[in-house]
């Protein structure tokens, strides 16, 4: 599988020279780094206001390539015995060394990731894999990562567990307009967009609209007990129903890493929308408004 995901990315065209998009965006990682001590939040990247979507599209690409390099490094390792330059990974993913590199300084700086790989000082090359972490963040995070180009795809099907019991999934939104939430209990940015999706959910639910969340907190290993999630939802007044999360559905809707995230689907079970991280209403009612119209 890892061997079809690499051909396919080597199909990509690359980028010969860098962009005056790519040059921004990466300009603006620089400036969070140095701001935030090496650490780089996507979700406040991608909400930027001032960026252009062939920006934000690109800022997407970079952030699912962040994903895919470990897999990559793991995969062409095996097959050839030894690790890819950053020229090959940059032809891989069709851009430039420039991106590579600081795709590298945030797996290096950011704290989260564990020790991937060391780097050769002079040459900025990587000098050796640290195998057993990369298998483990595969294991964990995933090889594949999507956050862009959701618009127009159809919804994924899934069935999961509910929290309070029995099960529900993608043929319970059958409504002229839904929304699949992923949130996790505790979640900063889920506490503050959770009081509009409940009042969407009061204004629109007898027109058709559908809203079925799905919590993370067991894939994401939290030591949440099932009385702190009823309690979190009682307080914050959401009452649409909600489900646990499993890996299968997990990787269907593109190995969600960053949460809230939200799918918004017409009628047909089209993504018609894709939003990450908090939303203000009035976004959202723009969304609900227009899919019941």
């Amino acid at each position: 599988m890892m061997r079809k995901i690499v051909l396919a990315l080597f199909l990509m065209p690359a980028l010969m020279a860098q962009s005056a998009v790519e040059k921004r965006v990466l300009q603006s990682i620089r400036e969070m780094m140095a701001k935030e001590g090496g650490r780089v939040t996507f979700s406040t990247l991608i909400n930027n206001p001032s960026f252009s979507s062939d920006e934000k599209a690109f800022l997407g690409r970079l952030y699912e390539n962040f994903f895919q390099v470990p897999g990559v490094l793991k995969s062409e390792f095996e097959s050839t015995g030894k690790v890819p330059t950053r020229k090959d990974l940059a032809d891989t993913f069709g851009i430039t060394t420039a991106s590579i590199d600081l795709l590298l300084a945030v797996m290096q700086s950011d704290r989260r990731v564990p020790p991937l790989f060391s780097v050769d000082s002079s040459t900025r090359e990587i000098a050796s894999l640290n195998m057993p972490n990369i298998e483990a963040f595969l294991e964990q995070r995933g090889a594949q990562v999507q956050v862009t180009q959701w618009e127009g795809k159809s919804l994924p099907e899934f069935e999961l567990a509910k929290l309070e019991g029995g099960s529900i999934g993608s043929k319970s939104l059958d409504g002229p307009a839904s929304l699949v939430y992923f949130w996790f209990t505790g979640c900063p940015p889920c506490g503050r967009i959770s009081p509009h999706l409940a009042e969407l959910d009061r204004k629109y639910g007898s027109k058709g609209f559908r809203i079925i969340g799905i919590n993370a907190d067991r894939v994401l290993e939290l030591e949440t007990t099932g009385e702190q999630r009823k309690k979190y939802l009682a307080k914050l007044g959401l009452q649409f129903p909600n489900a646990h999360l499993d890996s299968k559905t997990r990787a269907a809707f593109g190995g969600i890493n960053i949460y809230p995230t939200l799918f918004f689907a017409d009628s047909t079970g089209t993504i018609v929308h894709h939003f990450i991280n908090y939303q203000d209403m009035q976004t959202l009612v723009g969304v609900v408004k227009g899919l019941l119209e």
